[in-house]
């Protein structure tokens, strides 16, 4: 009888302690091995613009343990939290954010993209009548601008309620000073430009010149004062242009032109995601002849 009630005691607790350690996350009940169903990866909205003379910081709606990435540089993201610090970010680019849960190789992904302009690496053949850059708007080639015609060009033209490449900025430099010719909708004339005398009063084979652009949009930007990083280059031969810049501009339309994942797939990438690359500032390169 005292054997049997022992036998029962120790089972008893053999039990309890197995319940303890069931919940205490020892044993994945689910069979998920810390998976999450990738629909959670949200930040509810998948266009977002700045909001300067404010913290302006969005986060993931469902919070989870893991690490986050994103793709390309630029996006101002903490890669413990999911929070995005949004004014500190790289604009006019869209995003890929992946997430992956603590304890597991499951790599989840959604997009993300921070309103403005961006200009897509490129080599332009000014005998080919390759003569005009345009911007591209919210990381999408097929959407138009939110300027209203007006017949003004470059900084400060229009109403108040229009564009404005080339802005007034606390720099004081305008590119305009330096030759550029710009129009109210971004497009910058490249035969203008070296018509300006902007590479030199004869132009210099070679010649290397970063510059920022700073503009205003009429969006939910609210006209707002941004800016993007360009490098123009000039060169007088397609032959003349370096294969490694090239390649680097090969490399970063790739890296824009990224196309968009089923988010809800729990797939595994980790061996397949391309690293994280600068996608500025856009190289634009002049070539005054195919030969």
């Amino acid at each position: 009888m005292k054997h049997s009630f022992f036998k029962f005691l120790i089972l008893g607790l053999v039990v309890s302690l197995t319940g303890f350690w069931s919940c205490s996350g020892d044993v994945d009940p689910d069979g998920r091995n810390g998976e999450i169903n990738c629909d959670d990866l949200d930040y509810g909205d998948t266009l977002v613009f700045i909001r300067p003379g404010q913290n302006y910081s969005i986060a993931p709606l469902n919070s989870a343990t893991g690490k986050y990435s994103s793709t390309p540089d630029g996006l101002a993201l903490n890669t413990d939290t999911g929070v995005i610090d949004v004014n500190a970010s790289e604009t006019g680019l869209k995003y890929k954010i992946s997430f992956t849960p603590t304890g597991s190789t499951q790599v989840c992904e959604t997009f993300l993209t921070i309103g403005g302009v961006n200009y897509l690496d490129g080599v332009f053949i000014i005998n080919q009548n390759q003569l005009f850059v345009s911007p591209v708007y919210n990381g999408n080639p097929d959407l138009l601008l939110p300027c209203p015609d007006d017949d003004g060009t470059g900084a400060g033209s229009g109403d108040d309620n229009s564009c404005d490449f080339d802005a007034e900025n606390p720099t004081g430099e305008l590119l305009e000073d330096l030759g550029f010719e710009i129009d109210s909708k971004g497009v910058i004339d490249l035969e203008e430009t070296i018509d300006n005398g902007t590479f030199g009063t004869i132009p210099v084979n070679g010649t290397i010149l970063d510059v920022e652009m700073y503009y205003k949009i009429n969006d939910e930007s609210a006209l707002a004062l941004n800016k993007i990083p360009l490098r123009f280059f000039y060169y007088a031969k397609l032959s003349d242009v370096p294969k490694e810049v090239l390649d680097d501009i090969e490399e970063k339309r790739n890296l824009i032109n990224e196309s968009t994942n089923d988010k809800n797939s729990n797939f595994r990438i980790s061996n397949t995601v391309r690293p994280p690359r600068k996608p500025r500032p856009p190289y634009i390169v002049i070539v005054a002849s195919l030969q």
